[in-house]
C-alpha cells in the first residue's frame, strides 16, 4: 500500500469516528436540549480538545449553539427547514437500528417503493451493505445514487420537481410516474405520527407521494424513530388501516395497544 493510500485510510477512519461522535452529541442534545461539557465529553468518549473541535464543527454546520459551559440544540420549526445532513444526524443511532430491523422484513428479490428521508436513507445504506438484489423505485436522488452504486439493484428514479434540501422529487409528474408501477413493499419515512390521524408530513406534496406509493404496493412499512410519536405534523393522509408494519426503536404501552387494535405490526429495533 502506498503512502497516499495509507493517508487516505487514516483520514477516512478519522472522519468516521468524528461522525460517530457528532451523532452521540446530537442524540444527547435531542434528549435534553442542553448539555454541559462534562456530559458531552462522556457521551463522545473524547478528550476536551477533541470535544471543543467537534462542537465548533457542529456549530459551524448550524446544528448546535455553544453556551457557557456546554451546548444546546438549535431549534427547528419544521423538517422542511432542515438540511438533509442535519436530519440525518439527528437520532442517527436509532435510525441505524431501525434500518437493520426494517431490512430483515424485506426478502431478496422484492420490489420496493422508497420515499425520501433520513431514516429511509439509513435503510438504503443497510440494503446496499447486504447486497441482496432488489428492484427499487424512489423519489429520493440520494437513495437512488447509493443503491445504483452498489451494482446489484435495479433502480428507477421517479422524476418531478426537485427540492434541494432533501434531494426529493414530488408534484404531479412524480405521482403520475409512480402510478405506472406496482411494488411488493412501500417503505415510508415521515415527519410525525399521531394516534388518531395516522402518519403525517410537513408538506402536502410529500404526503401525496407517500399516498400513491402505499396505494400501489402490496404491503406498507413505516420507518420512524421514537421522536416522531405524538408529533402532529401539518398534513396527514395515511391512516393506520393503510399501514402494515411500523419499525421504530421505542414505543409506549398506549401506542402499542392502539396500533395492535389497528392491525399494525410493530417491530422494535435493538442494538
Amino acid at each position: 500500500m502506498s503512502e497516499d493510500e495509507r493517508s487516505a485510510g487514516v483520514r477516512s477512519t478519522a472522519e468516521r469516528r468524528a461522525e460517530e461522535r457528532y451523532a452521540h452529541v446530537l442524540d444527547l442534545l435531542a434528549r435534553q436540549e442542553t448539555a454541559s461539557l462534562d456530559e458531552i465529553q462522556a457521551v463522545a468518549a473524547a478528550s476536551p480538545a477533541t470535544v471543543r473541535r467537534d462542537l465548533a464543527a457542529l456549530e459551524g454546520q448550524g446544528l448546535i449553539r455553544r453556551t457557557r459551559g456546554g451546548a444546546s440544540l438549535v431549534p427547528v420549526a419544521s423538517t422542511l427547514d432542515e438540511t438533509f445532513t442535519l436530519r440525518r444526524r439527528r437520532n442517527a443511532r436509532n435510525k441505524g437500528m431501525i434500518a437493520v430491523a426494517a431490512a430483515e422484513l424485506i426478502p431478496t428479490g422484492s420490489a420496493l417503493f422508497i420515499n425520501d428521508g433520513s431514516t429511509t436513507f439509513a435503510l438504503c445504506e443497510e440494503l446496499a451493505s447486504r447486497g441482496d438484489p432488489l428492484w427499487v423505485a424512489t423519489t429520493a436522488l440520494n437513495v437512488a445514487e447509493r443503491l445504483a452504486g452498489a451494482g446489484v439493484f435495479e433502480v428507477i428514479v421517479i422524476g418531478g420537481t426537485l427540492r434541494g434540501s432533501s434531494f426529493a422529487t414530488s408534484g404531479p409528474m412524480a405521482t403520475a410516474a409512480l402510478d405506472q408501477f406496482t411494488a411488493d413493499f412501500a417503505v415510508i419515512g415521515c415527519d410525525g405520527l399521531d394516534l388518531e390521524s395516522g402518519v403525517r408530513w410537513n408538506s402536502l406534496v410529500d404526503a401525496e407521494v407517500a399516498q400513491v406509493m402505499v396505494r400501489r404496493a402490496t404491503r406498507t412499512i413505516v420507518v420512524a424513530d421514537s421522536s416522531k410519536f405524538d408529533h402532529r405534523a401539518r398534513v396527514g393522509t395515511l391512516n393506520w388501516d393503510a399501514v402494515d408494519d411500523l419499525v421504530t426503536n421505542s414505543i409506549t404501552d398506549e401506542w402499542s395497544k392502539h396500533l395492535e387494535s389497528a392491525g399494525v405490526r410493530v417491530t422494535l429495533a435493538s442494538e
